[in-house]
């Protein structure tokens, strides 16, 4: 089914979009191809996140090995029911991808494998979702997802930018980053008030700290305007043990953490665990 089918579709079924899912379907049948295209995801597992019409969804089912996709709005599951119809190796889950077990989902549905992500992320649930993919748990290989270019800008900022923060330093840590192209609003139904951006991420495998190094710089960004001296304190450092450990690391008393950059990260984290 094209896509001029798909909202058909919905048009016939009296779908109406809700804003606060971020129901901005992408429509444009050339970006699906370079997304499909850039996802590379032949012969893979494929975890898609947010089904929306299936406009993305079906494309992805011809490429992939299996793909296991998530949509939380109850009214398109008639509608990806149609749409999916006749798709052998896809498994529709109705759910919130923040809150159900993805980790036992796709173990099932991909037989333990490790798989690729794909997804058209709403800006809402951007940063979450993306934690919750690096964050080393589940046997993510690679993912290529479009967003908003405000939560692009957010994931690749470099130290010292106003956009720099835990969600950059993570991603950082955990993977290598391409930006591949924008999108205008005019790909999607109905146009969002934004251009949307499709980024790949190449992750890295986990690592032992990786859960202690994301605490510490979330806990150093608690209070973006103070300095690590008192962010640190947060931790149960005494003031004396803050500054000592800030000043180990070749910081001073009045750094804060938008000036820090990955490698800064790590030492201090070192120098905390001693």
């Amino acid at each position: 089914m094209r896509t001029g089918e798909i909202l058909t579709l919905l048009r016939a079924r009296g779908f109406r979009f809700t804003h606060s899912l971020g129901q901005n379907f992408l429509a444009d049948e050339d970006a699906l191809s370079r997304i499909v295209d850039a996802a590379a995801v032949d012969g893979r597992c494929v975890l898609e996140i947010g089904a929306g019409a299936g406009c993305l969804t079906a494309p992805l089912c011809r490429r992939a090995k299996r793909v296991l996709t998530v949509e939380i709005d109850d009214k398109l599951l008639p509608v990806l029911e149609t749409v999916l119809h006749g798709e052998k190796n896809v498994r529709l889950v109705h759910g919130d991808a923040l809150k159900i077990d993805l980790g036992a989902l796709t173990s099932e549905a991909f037989d333990g494998e490790d798989f690729d992500v794909v997804a058209n992320l709403p800006y809402s649930i951007t940063t979450p979702v993306l934690f919750r993919l690096l964050d080393g748990a589940l046997p993510v290989r690679r993912l290529c997802v479009m967003l908003q270019k405000e939560a692009v800008d957010r994931v690749a900022a470099a130290p010292g930018s106003k956009e720099y923060g835990p969600l950059a330093v993570f991603t950082a840590y955990r993977a290598e980053m391409e930006r591949l192209f924008r999108l205008p609003p005019d790909c999607f139904v109905p146009q969002p008030h934004v251009e949307s951006e499709v980024i790949a991420l190449d992750l890295r495998p986990p690592q032992p700290e990786e859960r202690e190094l994301l605490r510490l710089v979330k806990d150093c960004f608690r209070m973006r305007r103070k300095t690590l001296v008192n962010n640190l304190q947060q931790r149960g450092l005494t003031r004396e043990e803050a500054l000592h450990a800030v000043e180990k690391a070749g910081l001073t008393k009045l750094t804060r953490a938008e000036t820090l950059g990955l490698s800064d990260f790590l030492r201090l984290l070192e120098i905390l665990s001693q």
